[in-house]
């Protein structure tokens, strides 16, 4: 789903502000999207050109002007359209796996080392998303709490992986590099 169906999707509830929708983008989205904060303003300045949104400026004493952001006819049409559409199989992307991969030009100190380090990030990701259970609980739907329980078992499943890399790593301490060997 791209930045412009995730911020539809959201004002499909009610209108919000920039900031709103960076507080929402970043409870609900930040730990599986791969989009960026960056991304949303220009997003959010396409839409309104694009007819999806409407813009209401708020005066406000004393504070800067809010940004009130609606959804229009056609932005509900894009968005219930982009919902519907045949979603096509996801291509996985793991930095950690490519790395892995090339493992063989490392030292085994420094395998688990890497290896280690990205569990010890996998961790602490996990960590935060279970710090917010309270709040989804209490404010997301049926489908954003499955989606929610989706993400903690992607970054359960991820976890036990790389303590598996590791395990395999440990047990092989002394294993020549195959690059070595093939240049011997």
């Amino acid at each position: 789903m791209d930045i412009q169906s995730i911020l539809l999707g959201f004002l499909m509830r009610n209108s919000m502000t920039g900031y709103d929708l960076k507080k929402a983008f970043s409870i609900s989205f930040a730990f599986f999207s791969g989009l960026s904060y960056g991304s949303i303003y220009p997003a959010l300045r396409k839409m309104e050109k694009n007819g999806l949104i409407t813009k209401q400026v708020e005066i406000q004493d004393g504070a800067p002007n809010r940004k009130v952001y609606t959804i229009t006819e056609t932005g509900r049409t894009e968005f219930l359209n982009s919902l519907k559409s045949p979603l096509s199989p996801e291509q996985p992307k793991s930095t950690f796996l490519m790395r892995l991969f090339f493992f063989g030009h490392l030292s085994p100190q420094d395998r688990k080392s890497v290896a280690q380090k990205h569990l010890g990030a996998i961790k602490q990701m996990q960590a935060q998303l279970q710090s917010v259970q309270p709040q989804v609980a209490a404010h997301a739907d049926r489908f954003q709490y499955l989606c929610y329980e989706f993400g903690l078992r992607s970054l359960s499943d991820l976890a036990r992986n790389l303590s598996q890399v590791i395990d395999a790593l440990e047990e092989e301490p002394n294993v020549q590099n195959q690059f070595e060997k093939i240049q011997t």
